[in-house]
């Protein structure tokens, strides 16, 4: 039972990490619920350990299978919370110096490089000291803006760049 319960959860962790975007987006709604707490490679990997002790405590100790489930779970969880409070939280509030908030493109200076109509979106060019991106945006005074104008981004909203051509 531990060994299946090893390989089989170390199989469904492998997995989840290699198609994170496939099976992430079937899992999603599942573990949205709970949050990162309930993080599928967390759970599976939490799985692993207690099967990986429970196969140990099967071959180099004496005690009885019910004691040996039971530490088992125990250090399944141990293990579970470390992870979780000692790696996937500060992980989660660790900031990456080079990443770039929609918000920080608030007054940047760009260039349309679908045409933005009156109604609708286009797509816009902004260089930064960070990178370049192209940006979904609309018209902030909802006015057409040609391909290839300057632009200024006046606010942010839904992740979509409201911008204003610049005269």
């Amino acid at each position: 039972m531990y060994w299946s319960l090893l390989w089989g959860s170390l199989a469904i962790a492998l997995i989840s990490i290699l198609f994170q975007g496939v099976l992430g987006g079937l899992l999603e709604s599942v573990f949205d619920i709970f949050g990162d707490f309930f993080n599928p490679v967390l759970l599976f990997g939490t799985l692993s350990v207690v099967g990986g002790s429970g196969v140990l405590l099967t071959k180099y100790t004496a005690i009885t299978e019910f004691y040996v489930l039971a530490v088992s779970i125990l250090i399944g969880l141990c293990a579970y919370f470390v992870i979780y409070y000692f790696l996937v939280i500060p992980m989660s509030n660790a900031e990456s110096s080079t990443s770039l908030s929609m918000k920080d493109l608030e007054g940047k200076i760009g260039e349309v490089i679908t045409t933005i109509p009156n109604v609708g979106m286009g797509e816009v060019y902004i260089s930064t000291n960070n990178g370049s991106y192209s940006e979904v945006a609309a018209s902030f005074d909802a006015a057409e803006i040609k391909q290839g104008k300057r632009i200024v981004v006046v606010e942010v909203k839904e992740g979509i760049l409201l911008v204003s051509e610049m005269e």
